[in-house]
């Protein structure tokens, strides 16, 4: 092997496990994001406006955190383009690679991170305008809460051998 197919291969792998790291930091700030969130639902329905500006300020904190995240993953994401196109590679993540597997897993959970943390959103936020317009008592929220959703039942079919 030629010492450039080498030196391909080796910014290959390390542009793989910087994509990999960098989407772990980031699922790890958006499970902050997602409890801050939860915490504020909880402020909100206890009507405890102390805690509820305590923990705006705290978001805000990790939200500029999760944006710089978010543009490392980017930066990650195009040197990995950048790696693909050198080795003339058809896939960023291969199937056959192991570290492939890994960034599918993450980007999954990132992905389903940020369905609750949209839900988790409009939530706090009918609860919020309902505090605010002090109409109900106790407040109630149209939108259902992630930990209480109703799951479809499983079916199965089974046929029998015809005799």
């Amino acid at each position: 092997m030629a010492a450039t197919e080498i030196s391909r291969k080796q910014k290959w792998n390390a542009a793989h496990s910087v994509l990999d790291s960098t989407l772990e930091k980031e699922i790890h700030s958006m499970r902050e994001v997602l409890a801050s969130l939860h915490q504020e639902e909880l402020a909100l329905l206890e009507g405890n406006d102390r805690a509820w500006m305590r923990v705006i300020h705290q978001r805000s904190d990790l939200v500029v955190n999760l944006v710089k995240e978010r543009s490392d993953r980017m930066d990650a994401t195009a040197q990995l383009t950048k790696c693909a196109v050198l080795l003339g590679k058809t896939e960023m993540l291969p199937h056959s690679e192991e570290s492939s597997c890994s960034i599918l897993t993450k980007l999954d959970q990132l992905i389903a991170l940020l369905e609750r943390t949209n839900l988790q959103n409009c939530r706090n936020e009918a609860l919020f305008h309902q505090k605010r317009q002090k109409k109900q008592e106790p407040l109630l929220c149209k939108y259902p809460h992630p930990l209480h959703r109703v799951r479809r039942k499983m079916r199965v079919a089974t046929y029998t051998p015809k005799q």
